[in-house]
């Protein structure tokens, strides 16, 4: 395993938000339609780039002028690199990816369905071992104001939310997807941001008034549920309770919507704006990230989404 020397743990901070969590390769391929079982299909754009939540929402926070640092793991392989690569291209600093010697990374392919902008992932989890509770570098949090997760390295998540809500640093959630795992980190989150899928899953058969109520009750300031070309719901603290819609844009593919909202969402944070301004911000992240292929090619500069919602 190659990471920072043990007395590194407490040698850099001051980023304005530390993420811990998936860093992934995404394998791209758009299609007319998506195929039928026993059939074949040419591929009419291809992309290969960096993806994950929390790596993918860093991505977001560095384009909009905040600075970040990423926490994970990554095989030593030629995914591996290119996953460090397009991080650090980016500038979200690596120092604290270790690279787990003879695994194999994380990686998706993607296919998007050009006739709906809709896409399905095949996703192979990667054999690199999940850091562990006494594996966060503590000493990073030293300075920031934000720690953003996404569930995964479960251990190492609750032991650096913990830190995080003993040192008065702000912790949101991306829950993509619902595992009995997560429950112990839910009352350590303050913004619980979650899909459609991880509702659901949680709380069958309820409306986004019920599950935002039940979510609610875990702790966090705000809970909001997205539900993609439906908008989101929100539901904060003080009992205030709206509907944000979607933007109208030509989709090409939404795959890293969720994860690019989360990234507008937490520079809202940072702002410290009010959470109906926040949600906006961060819709129109995702509406502008919606209309290019792949989940960090029309990740937008702040200016940028500043011209899309005087318009919108």
């Amino acid at each position: 395993m190659i990471g920072p020397a043990a007395g590194e743990n407490e040698a850099r901070s001051g980023f304005s938000v530390i993420g811990l969590g998936q860093c992934s390769l995404d394998i791209l391929g758009c299609v007319p339609c998506y195929p039928a079982a026993d059939s074949k299909v040419d591929l009419t754009d291809t992309l290969i780039q960096g993806g994950g939540p929390v790596a993918t929402a860093l991505v977001v926070l560095q384009r909009l002028g905040e600075q970040t640092a990423f926490v994970g793991k990554v095989g030593d392989d030629d995914f591996g690199r290119r996953i460090r690569m397009g991080l650090e291209e980016e500038g979200v600093d690596c120092r604290y990816l270790v690279t787990d010697l003879g695994a194999a990374s994380q990686f998706s392919f993607i296919a998007v369905d050009q006739c709906h902008g809709s896409r399905n992932i095949f996703c192979h989890r990667g054999s690199a071992v999940p850091l562990g509770g006494t594996e966060f570098p503590a000493g990073l949090l030293r300075g920031s104001r934000v720690l953003h997760l996404d569930g995964s390295h479960p251990a190492a998540a609750v032991a650096a939310a913990r830190l995080a809500r003993e040192s008065g640093i702000v912790v949101v959630l991306d829950g993509g997807s619902w595992r009995p795992e997560l429950e112990p980190l839910l009352p350590f989150i303050d913004h619980l941001v979650v899909s459609e899928a991880f509702a659901r899953t949680l709380c069958p058969g309820s409306s986004p008034r019920e599950t935002l109520k039940h979510l609610i009750v875990y702790g966090a300031q705000a809970v909001t549920v997205t539900f993609g070309a439906k908008g989101s719901w929100t539901l904060s603290r003080t009992g205030k309770m709206f509907h944000q819609p979607a933007f109208d844009v030509a989709v090409v593919d939404t795959t890293g919507c969720g994860d690019v909202f989360h990234g507008g969402y937490i520079y809202g944070l940072l702002q410290g704006w009010p959470l109906n301004c926040i949600i906006r911000f961060a819709a129109a992240c995702a509406a502008i990230k919606a209309t290019a292929l792949g989940g960090r090619s029309a990740i937008p500069g702040l200016a940028m989404v500043h011209r899309f919602l005087s318009v919108a």
